[in-house]
C-alpha cells in the first residue's frame, strides 16, 4: 500500500532526463492518463539516441516513434516538455510532492526559429550551442538534426552580446534578453532518468593519441562520420586528409575496467556491441574489402541474440577480432599510418598499422549528479550514479522517487526502456487513482468523402537522407505527380518534432486532399502515426497508404541507384492505385475487462502480479507447480552476498495476502480466445483437473525458464561434479569441513554459447564470481580456479569479478575449440586444461568441478504457450517480443504482455525489472476503460456465402458463425483482421476492410503498368 493511501494525491509526474528512458516512462504514464513534466538540462531532447545512426543489427536508430511531440500525433497525451531545465529542490511526500525548476533562457522563440543556422555561422564567440560531433562550427545542423525541439540556444555564459546573430536571424527569432524562469509544479512521483555521459579519453592522450591525432575518434564520433546528417555528408573519409579508410581498428574497456584514473573501473556492458555494430555497418556500406578488426580483453554480448550476432559478425560478416590489451597509439610521420602497439595473449608485443582508430569508450555519471542528488534527496552508489538495490531495482533511497536507464548505470537501449516502465508502474501507485485520458472529441470532424473524385497527395519524407542515397527522389516525385489522381506532390521533413505532420496536415487541407500516399516509411512502424496524422485533417484514418520505398527499397538496393529509382516509383504507383480505391473505416469502442490474467508464479510473475493488485487491479494468477518462487527459490544470496531466499519467500506471503490477487496453483493454461480488454482464458486446476473460464483485460506470460541440465564433463557420475545451484545449496550449509570445497574448480559456458544453444546464458559469470567469492568466505584457504571463454560482469559486477582475482580466485580461459576435459585416476577426479599465457596443457585433481550452466527454455512447455496464445519462439526457444528495441514485454498481440526468464535468461534484479514493466504497459491499456476498435475486420457478403464452414473452421480465434438467415456472420468486436477467411472462402463472399479485392487487383495492376 502506498505510503499516502488515503491522502489526497496528484495525478502528476515529473521525470528527470530527456533520453530514452525518460521519454518512455513519461509516454507510459501519459498513455495512462497522467500528466507528464519532462525536463532536460539539455537544448533539446533524445539523449544520444538521435547522435546514433544506426542500431543493432540492422534497424535504423529513429527516435520519432518515441518522443513526445511526435507522440502527441498518434494520441493526444499529457506531456509537457521542459528543455534547459533542472530541478533543484524536492519537498514533501509520495503522492504530493512540490518539485522547484529552474529553466535557463534559450534567448531564441521557438516558434520564430527555422534552424537555418545563419546564427551559429556569424557568433564569433561560439555561444551558440550546437555540439555535433567532429566539426564544432558546423552550420548545417542542430545538436543532431532530430532535435525536439528543433531550434538553436545561445549560451550567455559565453555570450558578449555584439549583436552579430541578431542581425543575420530573418526570422527574428533571437531575443538576448530573455531570463531565467523558476517555477514550482506538484506531482506525485517523480522518475530520475538523467543517463550518463561519455567518458572523455583526452587525459588518456599519452596511450591513445585521442585529441593528438585526427584520425583517433570516439565511437559516438564515428556514428557520425558514416551518418548522412553528420559533418561529412555521409562521405566516408578519415579527419586528417579525407582519404577513404581501408584499416580501421576499435579499441575496446578505453575508459572501462581499469583502475587506474581516469579510467573507470566498471564494464560500460555495451561497447562490444557498438563496436561490432559499427564493423558491420562500414563493410556493408561503404567497403567490403575493408579490414575491420576489434581489440578486446572480452567480448561482452549480452543481451537477447547478441551473442548470435556475435558469432556471425566474427565467422560470417568478416570482422576480425584480436584478443590483446592495446595500450600505446602512435603515428608514422612518412606513411601517415596509425601505429596500435599491444600485448598478445601470448604476452608477446605486436604493432598494427591502421588507418583509423575507434575508440569504444565507456559511460560516466552526469557531471552534476551529486547536485541533482542533493536536490532530490536521493543516494549515489560509488561511481555517482543513483543507488539502487537487487530486489527493488527501480526504487531509489526515497520513497516516491525512482530511476530507470543510464541514471543508475550504463546499459543498453531494451533495458533502458524495461527499467522505464517498471519505473512508470511504480510511480503510478503514488497517484491519484485513474487517469485522466483526453477524448477523440478534441479532433476535428471527419469529411465523408466517399463520393468524392480521387484528390491525392503523394508525400515524401526521407528520414537522415537514407532513401536520396540509393533513389532519385526528383525524378520519382516528377513521375509521381503525372499519375491519376495525383494533384500535389510535396517532400516533408519529418523530424524528432511537430514541424513536418503540421505541414502535412496544412496541405491537406489547402489542396483539399481526400486521401494521401506518404512514400518513405514502413507501414509496421509508421502506420499509426500518419493514419492519426490525416485524422487530425479530417479524414478517416483509412485514406492514407505508406510507400515503403525506404526498408524495402533503398535499403535492400543500396548499391543499385538505377533499379532502386525505378522500384520506388512502382511502389508509389501501387500505393496511389491502392489508396484511390479506398474506403473509410470507421472504429468503435468496447469496455475493457479491468482484470489481469498472470501466467507464472516465478518472481517476475509475483512482482507483475503484486504491482497490479496493489493499483487495484483484479489478478488472478495461475501456477503450473504446487507453490509459488519458481527457481527463484533454489538462489540463496545476492552478488553482493545479501540473502535471497527470505526475500523471494516475503514476495510470495505477500502476493498470498494481497486480496486483489487470486491464486490457482497446479494449474494449466488450456485455451485462450478474444482480444485486447476482453480476454476469455481456460484454465484447469488441481488432480481433477477443474476447468474454469477466466475473463481478463489483459494477459502477462512470466513462465520463466528451466536450468539446463548437462551431460558434459561426468555430470551425474559423480558425486563431486555439481551445477552452481547445487553448489549453492552445499555453500548454504555452512560446512567448511566438507573435502569438496578445498580445490574448486568451475566450467563456464556448460550448455551454451555451442550450436544447440548458440545463446549466452547472461548470469552465469555472474553466478561463477559469487559462488566463488562464497567459497572463498567459507575458506579462505581454498583453491578456487575458473575456467572461461570470455567474462561476462556488466557494470558492478567487475567489481565482484576483480574482488575475486584480488581473494587469490584463478581465471583461465580457454577456447572453444580446445575446452577442459575431464577424467578420473587414483586421486579422484582430473580435469586437464591448455593455460594460454603459459602455453601448454596442465592437469589437476579438484575436490570439485562446477559447471555453469544457462536457463534454457522449456521446449514442450514453450511450444504449447505459443500455440494457446499464437505467439512465436526464437531460435533458441524463449519468446519473440514485438520490438525488443521499442516495445521489449509487448508480444506481438495486443493486451498480451512478457515479462521474465520466458524471453531470455534474467537476474533477479533483471525478472523484478520486467514484471513491473509488464505490469506498467498493462496498465496503459487498463487505464483506458474502453478501447477503439479498428474497423479493419472482415464482412460478409450476404448473398455470396453458400454456408459451407470453411470460415468457421479457419478462423483462429472462433469469430464466424452461421446465423438464422444460413449465412456466415462475424462480429466486428471479435474479429482481429487477420484476414484468413477472407483467404479461405471459396466463394469469395468475405471482404477484409482496407485489402478489398479491388484494392488489392488495383495495386498489382498498377505494378504491371511498369513492367510492360
Amino acid at each position: 500500500m502506498s505510503e499516502s493511501e488515503g491522502n489526497a494525491r496528484n495525478n502528476s509526474v515529473l521525470v528527470v532526463g530527456g533520453g530514452i528512458a525518460g521519454i518512455k516512462s513519461a509516454l507510459d504514464l501519459a498513455e495512462a492518463g497522467r500528466r507528464v513534466y519532462l525536463v532536460d538540462k539539455k537544448p533539446a531532447l533524445g539523449g544520444f539516441l538521435p547522435l546514433l545512426d544506426r542500431q543493432f543489427p540492422t534497424n535504423d536508430c529513429n527516435i520519432c516513434y518515441v518522443t513526445p511531440d511526435i507522440a502527441k500525433a498518434g494520441a493526444p497525451l499529457d506531456i509537457q516538455s521542459l528543455p534547459l531545465t533542472k530541478v533543484t529542490g524536492l519537498s514533501g511526500e509520495p503522492g504530493d510532492f512540490s518539485a522547484s525548476l529552474a529553466t535557463e533562457p534559450r534567448c531564441i522563440v521557438l516558434d520564430k526559429c527555422n534552424a537555418c543556422g545563419a546564427c551559429l555561422e556569424a557568433c564569433p564567440e561560439s555561444a551558440v550551442r550546437f555540439t555535433p560531433g567532429l566539426d564544432h562550427k558546423s552550420p548545417t545542423c542542430l545538436r543532431y538534426p532530430q532535435a525536439t525541439p528543433t531550434a538553436f540556444s545561445i549560451d550567455l555564459t559565453k555570450c558578449t552580446r555584439c549583436g552579430k546573430c541578431v542581425e543575420v536571424c530573418e526570422p527574428g527569432a533571437i531575443d538576448l534578453d530573455m531570463a531565467p524562469v523558476a517555477q514550482e509544479v506538484g506531482v506525485g512521483a517523480v522518475i530520475v532518468a538523467s543517463g550518463a555521459e561519455l567518458f572523455d579519453p583526452t587525459p588518456m592522450q599519452e596511450w591513445y593519441g585521442y585529441g593528438k591525432f585526427p584520425d583517433v575518434v570516439t565511437s559516438l564520433e564515428f556514428e557520425q562520420i558514416m551518418s548522412s546528417a553528420g559533418p561529412t555528408g555521409g562521405q566516408f573519409m578519415r579527419p586528417s586528409d579525407g582519404r577513404r579508410p581501408q584499416r580501421i581498428g576499435w579499441i575496446q574497456c578505453v575508459g572501462s575496467r581499469s583502475t587506474k584514473p581516469p579510467a573507470k573501473p566498471y564494464c560500460s556492458s555495451i561497447c562490444c556491441m557498438f563496436a561490432m555494430k559499427e564493423a558491420v555497418w562500414a563493410k556493408e556500406h561503404y567497403a567490403q574489402d575493408l579490414e575491420a578488426t576489434v581489440f578486446f580483453m572480452d567480448m561482452r554480448p549480452m543481451g537477447k541474440d547478441y551473442e548470435q550476432y556475435y558469432q556471425r559478425v566474427k565467422n560470417d560478416l568478416g570482422v576480425n577480432f584480436v584478443r590483446c590489451r592495446p595500450h600505446t597509439v602512435g603515428r608514422d610521420d612518412v606513411s601517415g599510418d596509425l601505429l596500435l602497439e599491444y600485448a598478445s595473449e601470448d604476452g608477446s608485443s605486436r604493432i598494427a598499422h591502421l588507418d583509423l582508430i575507434v575508440l569504444a569508450t565507456g559511460f560516466c555519471a552526469p557531471n552534476d549528479a551529486a547536485e541533482q542528488a542533493k536536490a532530490l534527496g536521493i543516494e549515489l552508489d560509488p561511481y555517482s550514479f543513483v543507488a539502487a538495490a537487487d530486489f527493488e531495482p527501480v526504487a531509489t533511497s526515497r520513497p516516491g522517487v525512482y530511476a530507470c536507464g543510464m541514471a543508475l548505470g550504463p546499459k543498453d537501449i531494451p533495458d533502458s526502456l524495461v527499467q522505464a516502465a517498471a519505473a512508470a508502474c511504480l510511480a503510478s501507485q503514488d497517484l491519484e487513482p485513474g487517469g485522466a485520458l483526453l477524448s477523440e472529441d478534441s479532433l476535428p470532424p471527419e469529411r465523408d468523402t466517399r463520393d468524392e473524385d480521387a484528390r491525392i497527395g503523394v508525400f515524401f519524407a526521407d528520414w537522415s537522407g537514407r532513401v536520396s542515397k540509393a533513389v532519385d527522389l526528383k525524378q520519382v516525385m516528377a513521375a509521381s505527380a503525372n499519375l491519376p489522381g495525383v494533384v500535389h506532390v510535396q517532400e516533408l521533413v519529418i523530424s524528432g518534432g511537430q514541424a513536418g505532420l503540421d505541414e502535412l496536415v496544412e496541405a491537406i487541407k489547402a489542396q483539399n486532399l481526400n486521401r494521401v500516399v506518404v512514400a518513405g516509411y514502413s507501414p509496421r512502424t509508421h502506420g499509426r502515426l500518419f493514419a492519426e496524422t490525416v485524422r487530425r485533417a479530417g479524414l478517416n484514418r483509412n485514406m492514407v497508404e505508406l510507400a515503403n520505398i525506404r526498408d524495402q527499397n533503398a535499403m535492400v538496393h543500396s548499391g543499385d541507384p538505377v533499379h532502386a529509382t525505378a522500384k520506388a516509383l512502382d511502389l508509389v504507383r501501387m500505393a496511389v492505385a491502392g489508396v484511390t480505391l479506398a474506403q473509410p473505416i470507421y472504429s468503435h469502442s468496447q469496455p475493457v475487462e479491468q482484470s489481469a490474467l498472470v501466467v507464472g508464479g516465478g518472481v517476475a510473475g509475483l512482482t507483475a502480479a503484486l504491482a497490479l493488485a496493489e493499483q487495484g487491479v483484479k489478478v488472478t494468477l495461475v501456477e503450473r507447480a504446487k507453490q509459488l518462487g519458481g527457481l527463484a527459490l533454489k538462489l540463496k544470496r545476492t552478488l553482493d552476498g545479501q540473502p535471497l531466499v527470505e526475500q523471494v519467500q516475503a514476495l510470495v506471503a505477500k502476493v498470498q495476502a494481497e486480496e486483489n490477487i487470486r491464486v490457482i496453483t497446479d494449474a494449466l493454461v488450456v485455451d485462450h480466445e478474444g482480444q485486447a480488454g476482453a480476454f476469455r482464458t481456460g484454465v484447469q486446476s488441481g488432480p481433477s483437473m477443474y476447468y474454469q473460464k477466466i475473463e481478463h483485460g489483459v494477459t502477462i506470460l512470466a513462465t520463466g525458464a528451466r536450468e539446463y541440465q548437462p551431460t558434459e564433463y561426468g555430470y551425474g557420475q559423480s558425486d563431486r561434479v555439481l551445477t552452481q545451484l547445487e553448489l549453492e545449496d552445499l555453500l548454504a550449509k555452512g560446512d567448511i569441513s566438507d573435502p569438496r570445497l578445498d580445490n574448486v574448480v568451475m566450467i563456464q559456458c556448460v550448455g551454451s554459447r555451442n550450436q544447440d544453444n548458440p545463446a549466452c546464458g547472461r548470469i552465469c559469470c555472474q553466478n561463477a564470481v559469487k559462488n566463488a567469492l562464497w567459497v572463498k568466505d567459507l575458506n579462505p584457504e581454498a583453491q578456487v580456479i575458473v575456467l572461461y571463454r570470455d567474462m561476462r560482469t556488466p557494470y558492478r559486477a567487475e567489481d565482484a569479478y576483480r574482488q575475486a582475482r584480488e581473494r587469490g580466485v584463478l581465471f583461465v580461459r580457454f577456447s572453444e575449440d580446445d575446452p577442459p576435459t575431464v577424467g578420473q585416476d587414483q586421486d579422484g577426479l582430473l580435469i586437464s586444461f591448455t593455460d594460454k599465457v603459459l602455453g601448454r596443457r596442465l592437469t589437476y585433481n579438484p575436490g570439485t568441478i562446477v559447471l555453469s550452466t544457462p536457463q534454457v527454455a522449456d521446449d514442450e512447455a514453450m511450444e504449447e504457450l505459443c500455440e494457446i496464445f499464437r505467439l512465436q519462439q526464437t531460435d533458441t526457444g524463449f519468446l519473440l517480443e514485438e520490438n525488443i528495441k521499442v516495445r521489449p514485454v509487448d508480444t506481438p498481440a495486443p493486451g498480451v504482455f512478457a515479462a521474465g526468464s520466458i524471453l531470455a535468461p534474467k537476474s533477479i534484479a533483471e525478472a523484478r525489472t520486467q514484471g513491473l514493466a509488464a505490469a506498467g504497459r498493462a496498465l496503459t491499456l487498463l487505464a483506458q476503460h474502453s478501447l477503439t476498435v479498428s474497423g479493419g475486420v472482415a464482412k460478409v457478403v450476404a448473398e455470396r456465402c453458400a454456408a459451407c464452414l470453411v470460415c468457421v473452421r479457419a478462423c483462429p480465434v472462433g469469430v464466424p458463425f452461421i446465423n438464422a438467415d444460413g449465412y456466415s456472420q462475424i462480429d466486428p468486436a471479435k474479429c482481429l483482421g487477420c484476414g484468413i477467411c477472407a483467404a479461405e472462402c471459396p466463394a469469395k463472399a468475405i471482404q477484409l476492410m482496407g485489402y478489398t479485392d479491388d484494392q488489392i487487383l488495383g495495386r498489382t495492376d498498377a505494378l504491371l503498368e511498369g513492367v510492360l
